[in-house]
């Protein structure tokens, strides 16, 4: 067992008279070495056992999985770490914006003020925002995530959404390509609405201004597919498997400058899988990157 906490080893504890008759039981937590190179955290409490003759009969050893805990605890340090980056920002600028409003040496003209207060707006909607994507989170964790079901025609729903990022797109053109009569699927217009506008923020952020990003449709037998096609940054393979995780987001230099909780690909996820449908990635590092999702016709 290699240690990663201080206290006694086993081998420490013997080599000072452990154990006596009246000694406590010895707790220590660390990873197991498997044969394989792996590690398993564990943690073991050695108790030694006594014959009448207080003689040491044997020392026994109960090992408990950590693996769960360890993980649990590494979620809740992201889960800090992650929150209070990302609730700094917006709340630092609401309160200098209106600190600069309040500041009574100063005239500020109708525009200044009106640029000042649509910062202040943006801001308090990416509060919003994040604090909706909280709560999702915790329902899902509760298994609480509610579905409302319509025919949704996913062509029509992809235009709307193009029609709201209108201003971003000055910077991102955006092009739709559905076949002709695209059917319906049963579906909740609203939380598919929030996994397209997240797959399309996405496409823009880590996309260079000016590229292309292309929303598609395709059809088999039993689904109905959609594709935000991007020209950006793209995404290690080694990483594809894990930008579904809740908080998980790839670690380079350009990810470090743009804001982001690491839980919008997660509820994507999540609303898709209530639909029984699937999600995935294609991506080739610096060529661009196709996010999918396909959903059951019937």
């Amino acid at each position: 067992i290699e240690p990663k906490r201080a206290g006694l080893t086993l081998s420490e504890a013997i080599a000072g008279g452990w154990p006596l008759r009246d000694s406590t039981a010895i707790y220590v937590e660390g990873d197991l070495r498997k044969t394989d190179g792996s590690h398993v955290p564990v943690g073991i409490t050695y108790a030694a056992l006594f014959d009448r003759e207080e003689r040491i009969v044997n020392v026994i050893a109960n090992v408990r999985d950590m693996t769960r805990l360890r993980e649990a605890d590494d979620l809740k340090n992201t889960f800090i770490s992650v929150i209070s980056h990302e609730l700094k920002t917006p709340v630092a600028l609401i309160k200098g914006y209106a600190g600069t409003l309040r500041r009574e040496d100063a005239r500020w003209d109708a525009r200044t003020i009106r640029d000042s207060a649509a910062s202040i707006e943006e801001e308090a909607d990416r509060l919003t925002q994040l604090i909706d994507n909280l709560l999702d989170a915790s329902r899902l964790q509760a298994g609480a995530l509610k579905l409302n079901l319509s025919d949704v025609a996913l062509d029509q729903l992809a235009q709307h959404i193009v029609e709201k990022f209108s201003v971003e797109a000055a910077q991102h053109p955006i092009t739709l390509n559905f076949p002709p009569d695209y059917p319906t699927v049963p579906a909740d217009a609203t939380r598919l609405e929030q996994v397209l506008s997240n797959l399309i923020s996405n496409a823009m952020k880590y996309s260079p201004a000016g590229t292309m990003i292309t929303i598609g449709g395709q059809l088999t037998p039993r689904e109905v597919i959609v594709t935000v096609t991007d020209r950006g940054i793209g995404i290690p393979l080694e990483e594809q498997s894990r930008i579904f995780e809740r908080f998980y987001r790839v670690d380079d230099a350009l990810t470090r400058r743009t804001q982001g909780s690491g839980l919008g690909l997660y509820l994507a996820k999540a609303v898709i899988d209530a639909h029984h449908g699937r999600i995935w990635v294609k991506s080739v590092p610096g060529q661009g990157s196709t996010f999918a999702f396909a959903l059951p016709r019937e």
